[in-house]
């Protein structure tokens, strides 16, 4: 797991356990003095530390836009407005105010998702390939590939979800060891999605039903998603399409590696150097580095691949994109991939 991804779910938690701790200590007068003192501690961790870690954590980290702090703004305002005494939630009433652009964004969402669906179904229907290789393709800017990354994962799901309309889908060459592709995976993610979709209708139900309804059923649509995602990593995870190798990590991330981009494919020997704990920065410099990337569970990887150039590899559906130099993947027949490399590739490629 990448550095940024880290400190995104490392800072989900601190914020997480901080206003859950907030609507636990906050009493729910201010009748003394003392009463005072957990809501100004939780006023500083609000709209001071939370921001700062936000800053730190997600923005300069991941090199997101400076703006989106008024994300984490808005989020304490809202968590302010329900733990806090009353006679000092009053002050954050204007928050409830926004319920209404709320709802009307998340009716535009649905009406657009539907439409979205019905395109991306039919352009679906004759497809032999993963959709979100055409939409990178498309584009030369990193930008506009990362946007139209993220939208054609719309059609990209619907097409790995449902069996009939990827059945003329490349032959895997091998599977990569994923979780995700594992039935358990599947089942227990399924019950989780279904978990939150009723918490967050119990849980929004007395504010407004209709939001209750639209969020409710927005988690669930969400077991498309998850459907694919479950597909696709148990028999699509890697295979070779128009001269390129493609990688899938799920369906979230993936790459794309031109054959003619590939150096060397060989098993990967240095099953130590992984293992081992870090003992220093020069490890961990290493672990973290963009010039390597590890695919697939388990300790140990069994096949390493090196390029020419930096290949980019889109994570986080579009939204994260980084280059890396080689790659290192845990796949269940190493020997099978590296003789089907050898085969295909052409004879300046150096197979090791």
């Amino acid at each position: 797991m990448r550095k940024s991804v880290k400190y995104r779910l490392l800072f989900l938690f601190i914020a997480i356990t901080t206003y859950y701790l907030g609507f636990t200590f906050i009493p729910e007068t201010t009748t003394s003095i003392l009463r005072l003192y957990p809501v100004i501690l939780a006023s500083v961790i609000y709209f001071a530390v939370l921001p700062i870690l936000y800053w730190f954590m997600i923005i300069k980290a991941s090199k997101q836009k400076a703006w989106k702090l008024l994300i984490i703004f808005s989020l304490s305002s809202a968590i302010a407005r329900y733990s806090y005494p009353e006679d000092i939630a009053q002050y954050f009433d204007f928050i409830l105010w926004l319920r209404y652009p709320i709802m009307a964004i998340l009716l535009i969402i649905e009406l657009y998702l539907i439409v979205i669906i019905v395109k991306g179904l039919w352009q679906a229907r004759n497809l032999s390939g993963d959709p979100r290789i055409g939409a990178i393709e498309k584009y030369d800017d990193d930008k506009k590939q990362g946007l139209a990354l993220t939208f054609a994962t719309e059609p990209a799901s619907w097409y790995y979800a449902i069996p009939r309309l990827s059945k003329r889908h490349t032959e895997s060459l091998d599977k990569i060891i994923l979780w995700s592709g594992k039935a358990w995976h599947f089942l227990v993610v399924s019950l989780l999605l279904i978990t939150v979709a009723l918490t967050s209708y119990q849980l929004l139900i007395d504010w407004s039903e209709t939001a209750a309804i639209i969020v409710a059923t927005f988690i669930l649509y969400s077991f498309i998603l998850l459907t694919a995602n479950y597909r696709l990593s148990r028999h699509y995870s890697m295979y070779i399409q128009d001269e390129k190798l493609i990688i899938n990590n799920s369906i979230f991330n993936f790459m794309v590696i031109p054959l003619s981009a590939i150096k060397s494919v060989s098993i990967n020997s240095n099953h130590h150097n992984e293992t081992e704990k870090s003992a220093g920065k020069k490890h961990e410099s290493a672990v973290i580095t963009n010039e390597q990337l590890k695919v697939g569970r388990g300790k140990q990887h069994n096949i390493k691949i090196i390029f020419k150039q930096p290949i980019k590899y889109w994570g986080m559906m579009g939204s994260l994109v980084e280059s890396f130099e080689q790659v290192l993947i845990n796949v269940e027949q190493p020997a099978t991939v590296i003789n089907a490399l050898a085969q295909i590739n052409s004879p300046q490629q150096q197979v090791a």
